[in-house]
């Protein structure tokens, strides 16, 4: 389910760090990008948008189960996956089950809250070819052994590419262990398809956690970050303005522009400064 028809692009304008939303005019030729940093400005958009919504379904998810399931940690659950439907996510805990997987608990999040949920008994929901595709790309990504900068155990995020192979992307995420901390480093993305690994990449060269508040408890207007590893913003930056609930301005040293990775009337969005 997708709520957002979601932009990346909004050139000729200029932000201040003081007032992430105030433009004011800039000249075109500080804003002309290239159509290869438009895609990869939208790919950037649609999929951190996903990335948030299918996050945030499991978390929620996760915290109506332990209500239904006082016993959880007696019932062989082995991970979850996240289904997009009609009217929401839904997020389904599995276990081993013979040759494959079942259901133990499923739950429908719609963006605010878990609409409806359901326990099952032994047997009662078999995962489809599909669901078990899924779960087969949860276990491989959490296999990697890549760097995840927390002792945490990392959020994995899956769903389809949409490619024509019918492969699935499987995210391997640090998670925030500490309120007013949001880690942009340990993050990883591995495509599978047909139950292997057909490319995977890093998001950064090294741990990296910024604070989105000072002691006091005083939020910044914006935080800003440079990144190495692509010519425009990727999905993380566009993932962690939602976890931060902060504009990002982020600065590309391969072709020394500048963006902003924001969400405006409730869609997210990434515009070029310079």
């Amino acid at each position: 389910m997708t709520y957002f028809k979601t932009f990346a692009v909004l050139t000729g304008a200029i932000v201040a760090l003081a007032a992430p939303l105030a433009a004011q005019e800039a000249p075109a030729s500080a804003t002309a990008m290239t159509e290869a940093e438009e895609a990869g400005l939208q790919l950037a958009v649609d999929l951190g948008w996903k990335v948030y919504a299918y996050d945030q379904a499991a978390w929620h998810g996760t915290d109506a189960a332990l209500e239904d399931l006082s016993d959880a940690d007696k019932r062989g659950i082995a991970g979850w996956i996240v289904n997009d439907v009609a009217d929401g996510w839904e997020t389904v805990f599995f276990r081993r089950a013979g040759d494959g997987y079942e259901a133990v608990w499923a739950g429908v999040y719609d963006g605010k809250k878990v609409i409806r949920r359901r326990s099952f008994a032994p047997g009662e929901r078999v995962l489809s070819a599909a669901e078990t595709a899924m779960v087969t790309a949860t276990l491989l990504a959490r296999s990697q052994p890549v760097e995840v900068c927390a002792k945490a155990p990392p959020n994995v995020v899956v769903f389809p590419t949409g490619k024509p192979d019918g492969g699935l992307y499987a995210y391997l995420l640090t998670p925030q262990v500490k309120t007013g901390e949001i880690p942009f480093g340990g993050h990883h993305r591995f495509e599978v398809v047909d139950g292997a690994i057909k490319a995977s990449r890093k998001f950064t060269n090294s741990c990296l956690t910024m604070p989105v508040a000072n002691e006091k408890g005083k939020r910044p207007e914006a935080l800003s970050i440079s990144h190495l590893l692509d010519p425009v913003p990727t999905e993380i930056h566009v993932f962690s303005v939602y976890a931060a609930s902060l504009p990002v301005f982020v600065m590309t040293t391969q072709n020394g522009r500048i963006w902003a990775v924001e969400v405006s009337g409730g869609q997210p969005r990434i515009r070029v400064i310079q």
